[in-house]
């Protein structure tokens, strides 16, 4: 299932620690091994995807890859 949202996603992870992105949430994702963000790094995201094997993903860049919202914290803005 695919939503629209607003807002920013904040990686709760450590700075020293990087977290994986994914091509897609659907559950045949893969996740992109030269891609990752840092902890505690902020980006924007437009939509909020859920797998059919339940798992959530947000999307952080325009080429659609996506960060599990496990690492992330969800902040909603009203642009």
């Amino acid at each position: 299932m695919l939503e629209n949202v607003n807002g920013i996603v904040k990686v709760n992870q450590d700075e020293r620690y990087v977290v994986f992105l994914f091509d897609t949430y659907e559950a045949n994702r893969k996740m992109l091994q030269d891609k990752f963000v840092k902890g505690q790094s902020s980006w924007y995201t437009d939509a909020k995807g859920t797998g059919d094997d339940g798992k959530v993903f947000y999307r952080i860049a325009q080429d659609s890859e996506w960060i599990e919202a496990e690492y992330v914290d969800f902040i909603e803005t009203n642009d």
